[in-house]
């Protein structure tokens, strides 16, 4: 019984390296939990196409969305672990571990970490006709004044929007009336029409209006200024050092795909993502361009569902399990 064991043990080890030689040997599909048109699916497409011409095979989206997520990521879950099936995650991944959120799948230990796509960071717009103030500082003075006065579209409740304003309001000791919206259109809609103040929006979605004068930003999430707006300071310039907060994307695989292949993919999508012709059409969703090995995203994936814990366990915040 020992010797049979043995034997499949070394035909196995055998096996995997084989499969990894070969890979890929047809097209491979890449599972993007969110609907077509959005920021994920403008990054998958266009990393994907560059990813075919790398390895030689079609990269084949399929926009699986519903659920906070969840339906996408349980397909990717119960995927082969063959390498010809990849997902895309965000930091909604790790806030639906922090949330406890009912998964027909173990988040941490059915699926693998693969590398990490791009970091997007918000910026905080406000309605000129109805905020005066011209800096972050001068508003969160003007609110203290102001009991009851401030009151901040979220894009719904548990989104990494109300989470960026929830600690934003505790950091700064002022409160703050956050109104959970269906997305980001409803949202903006109330704030130009002065029902909210203002809110937190991606960096691509809200320059548009920011150019055209229809909102005033007064600081971005990054740690460092974002290149589509130099002129506005971060958060962090504006007395608050230690916050920075930004959704990322990223790339997951079923658990058990051979570690080789893993390495290839993650040296296949850092490879995509230095390519000119990708980062600077990525810019256009408001991403900057991040890569990085599989452990930083597997550390990534860890302090994010920390910092959801911390801001969910806050006064005003009402995610939805």
């Amino acid at each position: 019984m020992r010797l049979f064991l043995s034997v499949v043990a070394v035909i196995a080890g055998l096996i995997a390296p084989a499969a990894a030689q070969t890979w890929p040997d047809r097209p491979i599909r890449w599972i993007v939990p969110y609907p077509p048109g959005g920021g994920t699916d403008i990054a998958a497409r266009l990393i994907g196409e560059r990813l075919s011409q790398q390895v030689g095979k079609p990269v084949v989206i399929d926009n699986r969305p519903g659920g906070n997520t969840i339906i996408g990521t349980g397909l990717m879950a119960r995927a082969q672990p063959d390498g010809y099936t990849i997902g895309l995650v965000t930091d909604a991944f790790s806030a639906n571990i922090a949330l406890d959120r009912k998964m027909p799948y173990d988040p941490l230990h059915d699926l693998v970490p693969v590398a990490q796509l791009l970091e997007v960071p918000f910026v905080l717009v406000v309605n000129p006709a109805q905020v005066q103030a011209k800096t972050l500082p001068e508003l969160i003075a003007y609110a203290k004044a102001h009991p009851g006065w401030l009151t901040l579209a979220s894009l719904g409740p548990g989104s990494p929007h109300e989470a960026a304003l929830a600690w934003l309001a505790d950091v700064a000791g002022v409160k703050a009336l956050i109104v959970p919206y269906k997305g980001g259109g409803p949202a903006m809609q109330d704030l130009l029409g002065g029902q909210v103040k203002g809110m937190m929006y991606g960096t691509s979605s809200a320059l548009p209006m920011i150019k055209a004068g229809k909102v005033r930003a007064l600081a971005v999430t990054s740690r460092d200024r974002v290149a589509d707006l130099p002129d506005v300071p971060t958060v962090r310039e504006q007395g608050f050092p230690d916050y920075t907060f930004a959704s990322w994307f990223a790339v997951v695989a079923p658990a058990k795909t051979p570690s080789s292949i893993i390495k290839r993919l993650n040296k296949e999508i850092n490879t995509a993502l230095k390519d000119p012709s990708v980062t600077d059409k990525l810019g256009s969703t408001g991403g900057i361009v991040a890569g990085g090995t599989s452990a930083q995203l597997r550390q990534l994936i860890g302090t994010t569902v920390h910092r959801y814990r911390k801001i969910y366990a806050l006064p005003g915040v009402k995610p939805q399990p």
